[in-house]
């Protein structure tokens, strides 16, 4: 006679046996149900837009109900958690900011490895900051916004947009550039940032660059320099802080994405990446980034998608210990 622990073990044997065998045809089979994409940011930001231009590609490419579901707060640590409390099967993503793995761990303490329980599988656009203006603030260009706060000390304020984010540590940067005569304002998100900056609450933000463009064309907004090495394609007129002198305001690569759980099952991983592909590459979506003022991704494997979020982490930290930012409790 079979001792009932043999039993046992060969039944367990067989199981995980049937699972691998399975497993493979799941990946194939996905999606057979509605995909939810979380976004850590209220309606109206770049990371919304961004998941609505997807889930509308997405629908068409797979033949599924695809749902955007808005969860903003606590340095997208919200968004975070409504992600946590979804199985691990590729039906739930968030499309959120790169800061995410990058900056905000930085700056936000939260009781879960935010690297570790997150994967960031593919960009979905790149994402350039420019510093605006209320179009009624007198100064026209960086150097008058500094004489500016230094003759109105405590006068001037600049919109944050979540602890640890990139708007933050560049508002954070220029608050220092002035002698810290600035005044540094939080904020939710970017819409209701951007309702008191056109209402003069604020006079400063530092903004992406397609969340700006209709109220820099329309009047309500003046655009003074461009986060990078390079003028932007949708603000031509606008200098960059690398023309400028300001190479401290250029900071690495920064974009849009999709990020699942790290335990999703590879296969599934896979399946959303060749999925991603297919969106970012076509020529709808690509006319979409354009018509909105947004900037084409970068294609990327895992690994390099990895060492891009690396270097950035690296370049950003050393911002947040020269500035002494403090560590925000979730």
């Amino acid at each position: 006679m079979v001792p009932i622990f043999l039993k046992l073990q060969r039944l367990a044997i067989i199981a995980l046996c049937g699972f691998a065998a399975v497993s493979p045809s799941l990946a194939q089979q996905w999606p057979d149900k509605p995909i939810r994409l979380i976004v850590p940011a209220p309606a109206g930001g770049i990371s919304d837009a961004v998941a609505r231009l997807l889930a509308e590609q997405l629908r068409v490419n797979l033949g599924q109900t695809v749902l955007v579901d808005n969860k903003p707060g606590g340095s997208a640590v919200v968004a975070e958690r409504a992600l946590m409390s979804a199985p691990a099967d590729g039906y739930t993503w968030m499309v959120g900011p790169s800061s995410v793995l990058t900056d905000i761990p930085l700056t936000v303490k939260t009781p879960y490895d935010v690297l570790k329980t997150f994967t960031y599988v593919a960009e979905a656009s790149s994402m350039v900051h420019v510093l605006v203006a209320n179009a009624s603030f007198p100064p026209s260009n960086v150097n008058q916004v500094l004489d500016y706060a230094k003759r109105n000390p405590k006068s001037v304020s600049v919109a944050n947009l979540s602890v640890g984010t990139r708007s933050n540590l560049l508002g954070e940067m220029l608050r220092e550039r002035s002698g810290n005569d600035m005044l540094v304002v939080p904020y939710k998100g970017s819409a209701p940032a951007m309702v008191d900056l056109m209402g003069n609450q604020v006079q400063l933000t530092f903004e992406v660059v397609s969340n700006v463009v209709p109220f820099v064309k329309g009047g309500k907004l003046k655009a003074l320099a461009v986060a990078s090495s390079t003028r932007s394609q949708h603000l031509p007129n606008v200098p960059s802080f690398g023309e400028l002198g300001l190479s401290d305001f250029v900071l690495p690569h920064a974009s849009v994405g999709v990020f699942v759980l790290s335990s999703t099952p590879k296969a599934v991983v896979d399946r959303i990446q060749g999925e991603m592909s297919k969106v970012v590459r076509s020529d709808k979506y690509r006319a979409a980034l354009v018509a909105q003022g947004m900037d084409f991704p970068q294609e990327a494997s895992l690994d390099q998608l990895r060492q891009t979020l690396a270097l950035t982490s690296t370049h950003n930290q050393e911002i947040i210990k020269r500035l002494q930012l403090k560590i925000s409790p979730e």
